[in-house]
């Protein structure tokens, strides 16, 4: 009403015009008065004091805490602020929740039962789902500044909200400090309730994006004492991750680590990461020795606050009261639910300000349709709801204020509306800030709302101080100094002893050694830890074993590990980690090698490709045709009938062959395409004398079969490996099973490529490349046909998700790049090699790639030529039609003439170029018979020349 008064005050000049006789200044008086008593009238509507009800656990630290910074809010609206409500007073309903469930709902009930309009709690995430519900069903909103759970984001309790940020959000933050370090396990140890459990679920769906995972759960009992956290720790301990993430409340966790400490499990190497309501009391546990030495090195995440004005004011104050009533440890040092404690009273009076202001007074109404036979007698069922509770909630999610936390806003589902944490790492007496994460940039070293705060590709942290005052970042694995040894399959076959070999050593212990061995036991050098390790045979010795089942055994959990010459297929790395490879491989086909043929009736035809043979008479004719129009107009020799023309190109082409072309080249562009087309003319006739000269007098030595496509279409048997997975990539190739023969050792490659398909053996074999070469290092009447078809390589298969295998690679990287790699191979795998006897043949024909340099030359320069003689032949043509043009200028000729002898300009310059260039004294002699009456061929001819006057009687004539 008031407002509408103080418009018609402020717009009434319009109205002066009516009431001028009364007075304007009598009349603006009275309206004034009538403003100031409406205003007085609006005043008295709004209640002397609104209910407001808290719910904490009194007996806690975090709800003391809490508790003082829900007064010091209370005192600033209803006594250093009391226009904020005009004069109407937050009236404060204190509950204790005692972080149980059952106490929790017993209290809220009571402070439902008094009609408050809001409450300032839950503290604990056990104790807002059951109250969540009740405020549901009552419509009064709850603001808690702690409960984190982030199930409590649902749908399902609407009048939930909370300036906390939720677990969901804390449990990315977590997740990209382990992508950070690229670490891939963790072990999760968690209360087992409702703020443990789904906190670490949401961690396990965050480290999936990352692809890392939760490899253990340790989920403690709320009532566990030391000796049950001690037995669970001792457990983890066994484990080969050292990455921990400890998500429990500040007491339970405090114990934790004093245990872990006295278990060594806070040495170098290992990693523990805490959520923030642990890290939210590290500050302040200064003056307890026991814990300051037992979080050394504990890194974290809590909730970040920016400096501002109401901060700095909020801590003098909290100092002071700290100074005032000797509080000692609980007060000398607040956190971030201490402040979200604080600005939840501001956002509840800022919501019942507006609503005071736009919607009235609160009004309870007693729930209907409730029979008594159904609950409606309990006191549950009667409590009352608040009948503008839905628009009181609307109020909330709309409001927005600067706290002494930050901006205050929330989203739709009651959360706040951004999210940033500071990650923090113990140091000495307290916590040092090493970079920060947020829903936007993720990890970084820059503090959020700076210029520097934008997502970037690289997510970085400060240094960190890690636990054993380690400052290197730990690997996040290793293997257990009381952990049983790592059980290592090897196989055990027939032959190839340079890659797995077994000896007895001086106490008749098994010793193995080989090249794949060397690798492995080299590799584990590298790592920074101690590997214990016993390798186990699997195999009779006389066969060779399935590779396939031995790598079963590893996912069976019956081996840790397999070592040894095992091939890395699709199949087997779906189900296994291998390593990086250590060696290349890849299938051949290994085959007899044959006498090449000479003495066949096409044998010259050999030394050139039917490519090579086809470029080259094109050539030759190309030039043949180059030459033709470079000397035609000069050169008597190519004119002539056009029999005779074509006849003497081709023959003068072709014979330049042997050097033998009759004809004189006039020109000097036809002599500079002459003597680059005899360049290479030269070149591919030595090149053809030579390759066809070892064709018919050295022994050539080929293949039988040329590649793999040729032994698919061959009807002979193919030999291959047994055990390996060869045979089943030749299924694959639809190679019939009956064309299939395994053989066991190099000894039966050599008795089966002997006898042949004909006698009973092989025509070619199929095998890995390593085997290949190791035999036709002893073996020279054999070569491989073709190139490598595949390509592999053979590497160490782990468990899946081994973090060993990880390092393996690392290791096997470093062999191979200080050259130690090489040298193993050097040493087991460099025999005697047959040297120029054993030739691999793909083809001994010349082919058009080694030649294309020389035609592109020819080709380039004949075009360049032809472009040159073509331009000085337009050109001067040019200059012989405007001397013409000059001399038959009259006035009898018109534009007509001009434009009908431009439209001819074309045939006219291919007559010029075609015909003879006489030269000069033949000339002088057809023109002194042109005066004495000569003959009429002389005439003709004189007529046809441009140089003529002739070309004016035509132009005349026409």
């Amino acid at each position: 009403m008031r407002w509408e008064m103080w418009r018609c005050w402020r717009h009434f000049s319009p109205c002066e015009e009516i009431f001028r006789a009364m007075g304007a200044v009598v009349f603006r008086l009275a309206l004034l008065l009538v403003v100031v008593l409406g205003s007085l009238s609006d005043l008295a509507e709004w209640p002397a004091s609104v209910k407001i009800g808290t719910l904490l656990a009194l007996n806690s630290t975090a709800g003391h805490t809490g508790m003082v910074a829900i007064q010091m809010a209370v005192e600033d609206i209803n006594i250093r602020n009391s226009s904020f409500l005009n004069g109407t007073k937050l009236e404060i309903i204190t509950a204790n929740s005692n972080c149980s469930a059952f106490q929790g709902a017993a209290s809220a009930m009571r402070l439902f039962e008094q009609n408050v309009v809001a409450i300032a709690g839950p503290q604990a995430s056990v104790v807002a789902h059951f109250v969540a519900h009740m405020a549901a069903a009552t419509q009064v909103p709850l603001v808690s500044a702690s409960a984190t759970d982030p199930t409590l984001s649902e749908y399902q309790f609407p009048f939930f909200l909370r300036l906390a940020r939720s677990d969901r959000m804390q449990m990315e933050a977590v997740a990209g400090i382990i992508s950070v370090y690229g670490w891939r396990e963790v072990v999760a140890i968690y209360s087992d309730d409702d703020y443990g459990t789904n906190g670490i679920d949401t961690l396990g769906d965050a480290l999936v994006g990352f692809g890392a995972s939760i490899v253990f759960k340790a989920a403690l009992d709320p009532a566990i004492d030391r000796t049950g956290i001690s037995k669970i720790l001792a457990g983890v301990a066994q484990m080969g991750t050292r990455i921990f993430v400890v998500h429990l409340q500040p007491a339970m966790g405090l114990t934790l680590f004093s245990e872990a400490y006295l278990l060594r499990m806070l040495d170098k190497g290992y990693v523990w990461i805490a959520t923030e309501a642990i890290i939210s009391t590290l500050d302040t546990i200064y003056l307890d020795s026991n814990y300051v030495q037992a979080t050394q090195g504990v890194i974290g995440t809590r909730s970040y606050v920016p400096k501002s004005p109401q901060l700095e004011a909020f801590a003098t104050r909290w100092k002071k009261i700290a100074e005032e009533e000797g509080s000692g440890l609980i007060y000398s040092q607040y956190n971030a639910y201490d402040l979200y404690a604080y600005d939840s009273i501001w956002m509840i009076a800022y919501a019942v300000r507006k609503f005071l202001l736009n919607r009235g007074n609160f009004s309870f109404v007693s729930p209907t349709g409730f029979q008594a036979n159904s609950g409606g007698g309990s006191d549950l069922a009667k409590l009352k709801i608040l009948l503008e509770g839905q628009a009181l909630l609307e109020d909330f999610l709309e409001t927005s204020f600067e706290g002494v936390s930050g901006l205050v806003q929330l989203d739709k589902r009651g959360d706040p509306s951004d999210s940033a944490f500071q990650i923090v790492n113990m140091v000495g007496k307290g916590l040092r800030t090493v970079g920060y994460w947020t829903n936007a940039t993720g990890c970084s070293t820059v503090e959020p709302g700076t210029n520097g705060s934008i997502k970037s590709d690289e997510q970085k942290l400060e240094d960190v101080i890690w636990p054993g005052g380690a400052v290197r970042v730990p690997r996040g694995w290793m293997v257990p100094k009381n952990g049983r040894p790592l059980v290592i399959g090897v196989p055990n076959k027939q032959g190839y002893k340079e890659f797995v070999d077994t000896a007895l050593g001086p106490d008749n212990a098994t010793v193995f050694h080989g090249f794949c061995i060397d690798v492995f036991q080299a590799a584990l050098s590298y790592l920074p830890y101690t590997v214990p390790y016993s390798f186990q045979l699997y195999g009779n010795g006389t066969s060779t074993p399935s590779y396939d089942e031995l790598v079963q055994k590893v996912v069976n959990k019956e081996y840790d590990a397999v070592v040894g010459d095992i091939t890395i297929t699709t199949k087997r790395a779906k189900i296994v980690d291998f390593t990086q490879p250590y060696t290349t491989s890849g299938l051949v086909v290994v085959v007899p090698l044959k006498k090449g043929a000479t003495n066949h009736a096409w044998a010259f035809m050999r030394p050139f490709t039917p490519a090579m043979w086809f470029t080259t008479g094109a050539f030759f004719l190309f030039t043949g045709v180059v030459m033709w129009l470079l000397e035609h107009k000069k050169n008597r020799d190519f004119r002539g009938r056009p029999k005779k023309q074509v006849v003497t190109t081709l023959w003068f082409s072709f014979s330049t062959l042997f050097f033998a072309q009759r004809e004189d080249v006039k020109s000097t562009l036809g002599r500079a395409v002459l003597i680059i087309w005899l360049f290479v003319v030269l070149i591919i006739n030595s090149s053809y004398t030579a390759s066809l000269t070892s064709i018919l007098t050295v022994q050539q030595l080929m293949p039988t079969i040329q590649n793999i496509a040729g032994l698919v279409a061959s009807n002979v048997p193919i030999g291959y490996q047994a055990g390996s997975f060869v045979e089943e990539y030749l299924l694959q190739l639809n190679v019939p099973r009956d064309r299939l023969v395994p053989l066991d050792s190099l000894s039966a490659y050599t008795a089966a490529l002997q006898k042949g398909p004909k006698s009973g053996g092989v025509g070619a074999i199929v095998d890995e490349l390593p085997y290949v070469q190791l035999f036709l290092s002893s073996e020279c009447d054999f070569t491989i046909a073709g190139q490598q078809f595949t390509k592999s390589g053979w590497g160490f298969a782990f468990q899946k998700g081994s973090q060993l295998a990880i390092d393996m690679s690392t290791a096997i990287l470093t062999l191979a790049e200080n050259g130690e790699l090489q040298r193993i191979h050097d040493t087991w795998l460099n025999g005697y090699d047959c040297g120029s006897q054993k030739v691999q043949i793909d083809s001994n024909e010349l082919g058009l790639g080694t030649f294309w340099g020389l035609f592109l030359i020819t080709g380039t320069a004949s075009i360049i030529c032809l472009f040159v003689y073509y331009t000085k032949m337009l050109l001067r043509y040019r200059r012989i039609l405007k001397a013409q043009k000059e001399e038959c200028s009259s006035p009898d000729n018109s534009i007509q003439d001009n434009s009908r002898r431009s439209s001819s300009f074309l045939r006219s310059f291919v007559t010029y170029v075609e015909e003879s260039e006489v030269p000069k004294k033949h000339r002088n002699s057809s023109l002194k018979k042109k005066e004495g009456g000569g003959t009429g061929s002389s005439r003709r001819e004189e007529d046809r020349s441009p140089d003529n006057n002739g070309g004016c009687s035509s132009s005349e004539a026409t």
